[in-house]
């Protein structure tokens, strides 16, 4: 039987909810558009996104000890792109480039996509230099810091882990814990849901005068249904719970780089670009160094380190703590008899986002390139190239149900060649990755790869703690069962002690004389009666209040722990 120490030890690898929805969505039904799979037998996608054998950090889902139910596909998958839709995108390039210049950098069709920096007019100044505005822009990687909370303000401080099934909403883990905010008692509440992690600091005051695991939830999620939360009791359960909400940051990244000439209307004419010019080296050198893939230590992104299967050269970068791969088409092999390029293909077709270089002013159209997992381009295209005042217009566009990511474009959208545009472009291209995942497609299959993964913490930490306390059964104190030998269990060993405790109690109490009984509640019943709405008077919300607080006393006398 498999422990929560070698649940910790064969820990999943971050960004595990995509790793689990591209591997799903790759080797399922989702071949990527218009390739020709009768041509080849190769084009099973090898890219897979924290896929690497060789990168200590990209273990393999398959390498870990947790067991993940099979996920579905979606029932309604994205059909190959039809003949018809290449016509059309054809066309609509073709009539664009029929009208006077300057052209737009994007033309995108009816509907489907969103586009955002569309205005690259600059002004020159006396001496005839082009003004390019200030950045006001704020290149900020845009995560979800929500996965960073436990370790943050929980691990190592007090705190109550519970855990609970909703009928509904699945696996319920919730962490509670104390704190004293501007001198007044507040409780941080982080719950999790198959939906995502929510985390919020209340007033303990708001939690009425006895708090409850049902009432804190219900606080963050109002559709959450449990009556009963069960407390997690074993060792290294922090430990574990840490990891699981810390695999969804990445750090891991890799984007496809497109090379586009004057008139190229159709992905084969971009894929077939096999020469460049000295304009797109510059380009690449800003966005990171060009490495020798042979026996390259950082992340790969899927490429051939050993073997030269994907060429020689690629283009690497570390930035802000993670690393990048670029998927340059120009660097990728070449294939003279094969039209689609399908070992290029097989790459960049995989990617969730990636640049276009243009080398002129020509349009680009983003279904020009049928994939179902591109969702998002930016593309560039060069002003006044390998001079002191090389520039670079920007535009973004991706698909409908990809929400905004930021940083947000200057006016007009320019940049000049330097450190300021790289950061600016690599920052916009990790957000769009991580918007890209909001996308409807991928959301699907992450809800129910979350889902799965948090059921199957639930039931490790129920397990544990049921083992941990030697035995099956309640966690709530009740009549002992077990003898009072050695091997007696752990938690029949509090329900003696707490019976002990009341039995002592009551000797006490019978032993004093009825006169004093009587001062006694004479001196009670002149105290005011706490109403349920009093707020809570610092009570610590420990394990043992925790679960004490779900069950009301009763009598004239209260039990303290």
């Amino acid at each position: 039987m498999r422990t929560l120490a070698e649940t910790e030890r064969s820990t999943l690898p971050r960004g595990w909810v995509r790793q689990a929805v591209m591997g799903v969505l790759r080797w399922k039904e989702l071949p990527p558009g218009r390739t020709d799979y009768s041509k080849t037998a190769t084009l099973q996608p090898t890219t897979q996104r924290h896929n690497d054998k060789d990168n200590n950090k990209d273990d393999r889902l398959s390498n870990n000890n947790i067991k993940i139910s099979p996920i579905a596909t979606p029932s309604q998958q994205t059909p190959p792109a039809s003949p018809q839709q290449a016509i059309a995108s054809k066309r609509l390039l073709q009539d664009t480039l029929a009208r006077s210049s300057p052209y737009p950098m994007i033309v995108i069709p009816d509907k489907g996509y969103w586009i955002d920096g569309t205005d690259h007019e600059c002004h020159y100044d006396h001496r005839g230099q082009p003004v390019i505005p200030h950045g006001t822009w704020r290149a900020k990687i845009e995560t979800d810091d929500t996965a960073k909370c436990y370790r943050r303000f929980f691990v190592g401080r007090e705190h109550s882990n519970l855990i609970g099934q909703d009928e509904t909403l699945g696996p319920v883990l919730l962490s509670v814990k104390t704190e004293n905010v501007a001198n007044q008692e507040h409780t941080r509440i982080l719950l999790r849901l198959k939906t995502g992690t929510m985390h919020e600091i209340v007033p303990t005051s708001c939690l009425g005068s006895q708090p409850n695991p049902a009432r804190m939830a219900k606080i963050l999620n109002e559709q959450l249904n449990i009556d009963n939360f069960t407390p997690i009791l074993c060792p290294k359960a922090s430990q574990a719970i840490a990891n699981y909400d810390e695999h969804v940051l990445v750090t891991n990244f890799k984007f496809g780089v497109l090379y586009q000439r004057f008139g190229q209307t159709t992905e084969e004419e971009l894929f077939c670009n096999n020469e460049t010019n000295v304009y797109f080296d510059e380009f690449l050198n800003l966005l990171g160094r060009r490495i020798q893939l042979k026996d390259h230590k950082g992340y790969r992104g899927g490429l051939d380190i050993q073997n030269g299967h994907t060429g020689d050269q690629a283009i690497y970068e570390i930035f802000k703590e993670r690393e990048i791969m670029f998927h340059v088409s120009t660097l990728l092999p070449y294939t003279e008899s094969d039209p689609q390029q399908l070992q290029r293909k097989r790459h960049i077709g995989n990617d969730i986002v990636a640049i276009v270089f243009q080398e002129a002013n020509t349009p680009f159209s983003p279904d020009m390139i049928a994939s179902h997992f591109l969702h998002a381009f930016i593309v560039v295209q060069v002003i006044e190239p390998n001079s002191p005042n090389t520039r670079y217009k920007v535009s973004v566009t991706a698909r409908d149900d990809v929400p905004f990511f930021g940083p947000t474009l200057p006016t007009p959208a320019v940049f000049r060649h330097g450190p300021e545009f790289k950061e600016f472009l690599l920052t916009k291209l990790i957000n769009a990755e991580n918007a890209c995942y909001k996308a409807e497609k991928f959301a699907k299959l992450e809800l129910r790869t979350r889902t799965s993964l948090l059921q199957t913490l639930t039931d490790d930490l129920r397990e544990k703690t049921t083992e941990f306390l030697g035995g099956s059964g309640s966690l709530i104190p009740g009549t002992p069962k077990s003898d009072s030998g050695a091997g007696s269990r752990f938690i029949d060993t509090v329900k003696k002690a707490w019976s002990a405790r009341v039995k002592s109690s009551q000797s006490m109490d019978n032993n004093l004389s009825t006169s004093h009984v009587h001062e006694k509640l004479a001196k009670k019943s002149s105290q005011p009666t706490i109403s349920e709405s009093t707020p809570s008077s610092g009570r610590s919300l420990s394990k043992s209040s925790i679960v004490s607080n779900g069950k009301k006393s009763g009598g004239s006398s209260t039990a303290s722990s």
